[in-house]
């Protein structure tokens, strides 16, 4: 099992061909060729016809088809390998459910539990929304000449292939995720990509939202808002949990909990290393990258939280040029660290002391659905302030409905991942200040 393969290099993207922008083969430019009229004839060639090509299409992946869909060969031979290794279900009597009279008033919608354990939250089974809000196909004028039910958004399917290829069909990412100790955490950050070169917030021809090929272009991601931004939000998240509260909204419940915490990173040293599973050494030790030891404990209580060491597998730039926000889809493990703390040194950097390097989160999470948890923080280090906008989906839920898809079984993948990209663009657009119209 390769593990490297885990790991994007950024420094791949300085080995990579510039195209360039001159065209030796302009047909403005003049033939160096004579005049034909001052050559003798060339005798007739009679040159063979070449078959035309068939168009390529690219294979569509296989949690793209639907239940009933047939499967080209190679994806029909992977499903009966699966099937085939798969130890057969126990037998289940069918139980037939009566029924039930019909009520004179809804009957009332249960709390979810929220999903993050590290902000002290318990995982819960992902809620399904209220009937009265179930998807329904296309109709009248949007229906296409196909008559497709629904079309798939192309930025959002991008996203969807980004984490079934990059963690979902990663069999060593997998592997990993078998231990309980370690995480998979799939998040999306609001910030602003920006070129390196220039210290601006990237622009370019583009005038809608897009995936970038940022292997190509010297840029950053900067995750920030200023603290108007913050309050703005901070009240539009809280008035929708106040309206997903009222009794007659046929929409899900939000929670809210708010938290305090303080992080501070500490060095990996060579008994905690070798505290460590076996293949999370293999996955460190090959990929070569300097690990440190995130411990948080409550602000207020100094009580110890957790600790974890945060591995990065992949990340995807999404470019948003009509809003105020780019987004970042980062693929992570959070591995567990159960050694001892004491023995560890704390990372200073230079000129600061360990009082200076504690990060001190005052942390608003909103959570729904038992698959999605929006996390407002305010982060404060020294003498600086920052402030962050996140959104995380519940892993569990993320992989069962994959594996749905990779069973070829009814899903919720796409309208999973479809459901975070909403979130992303509608947040952005609440927190865009609306362009000043001329003459105004």
């Amino acid at each position: 099992m390769d593990i490297s393969a885990l790991v994007n290099h950024d420094g791949d993207a300085a080995v990579l061909p510039r195209r360039s922008l001159s065209n030796p083969h302009s047909i403005s430019a003049p033939s160096p060729v004579p005049s034909t009229a001052k050559l003798p004839t060339p005798p007739k060639i009679v040159h063979k016809q070449m078959p035309l090509k068939r168009k390529r299409h690219e294979p569509k992946p296989i949690w793209a088809y639907r239940e009933g869909e047939e499967l080209p060969p190679n994806l029909k031979a992977q499903q009966e390998q699966r099937q085939q290794s798969r130890p057969p279900a126990p037998a289940v009597q069918p139980h037939v459910q009566a029924q039930p009279p019909p009520q004179p008033h809804p009957p009332p919608r249960p709390h979810p539990s929220p999903m993050a354990e590290r902000n002290g939250h318990q995982p819960s089974e992902m809620q399904m929304p209220p009937q009265g809000l179930s998807a329904h196909g296309l109709v009248g004028f949007e229906r296409p000449v196909s008559n497709d039910a629904q079309i798939y958004d192309d930025v959002s399917r991008n996203v969807c292939d980004f984490i079934f290829s990059t963690a979902v069909n990663n069999e060593a990412v997998r592997k990993i995720v078998e231990d309980p100790r370690v995480q998979l955490e799939v998040e999306a950050r609001w910030g602003q990509i920006v070129d390196t070169q220039t210290g601006h917030r990237l622009r370019g021809f583009w005038r809608t939202e897009c995936v970038l090929n940022t292997a190509a272009l010297e840029v950053k991601f900067e995750s920030t808002m200023t603290v108007q931004q913050h309050r703005r939000m901070n009240m539009y998240l809280n008035s929708q949990v106040h309206k997903s509260k009222n009794a007659a909204a046929s929409r899900p419940l939000i929670d809210y909990r708010h938290t305090y915490e303080t992080d501070l990173f500490y060095e990996l040293d060579r008994p905690g290393f070798e505290s460590l599973s076996p293949i999370v050494q293999h996955l460190i030790r090959e990929t070569g990258s300097r690990q440190r030891v995130r411990v948080t404990r409550d602000k207020n209580t100094g009580e110890f939280l957790r600790a974890i060491i945060k591995h990065r597998i992949g990340n995807l730039e999404i470019s948003s040029p009509r809003t105020e926000w780019d987004y970042r889809i980062g693929i992570n493990l959070e591995i567990e660290f159960s050694g001892p703390i004491d023995n560890l040194a704390p990372v200073v950097e230079t000129g600061k002391t360990v009082e200076s390097m504690q990060r001190q989160k005052d942390r608003m999470s909103y959570s729904w659905l038992g698959a999605y948890q929006v996390d407002l923080t305010q982060v404060t280090q020294g003498t600086s302030k920052n402030h962050e906008l996140e959104l995380e989906l519940d892993s569990a839920v993320l992989l069962a409905e994959a594996d749905r898809a990779r069973r070829k079984e009814a899903n919720k993948f796409e309208g999973l991942i479809n459901g975070m990209m909403n979130n992303l663009r509608v947040l952005s657009r609440e927190i865009t200040t609306p362009p000043t119209v001329a003459g105004a």
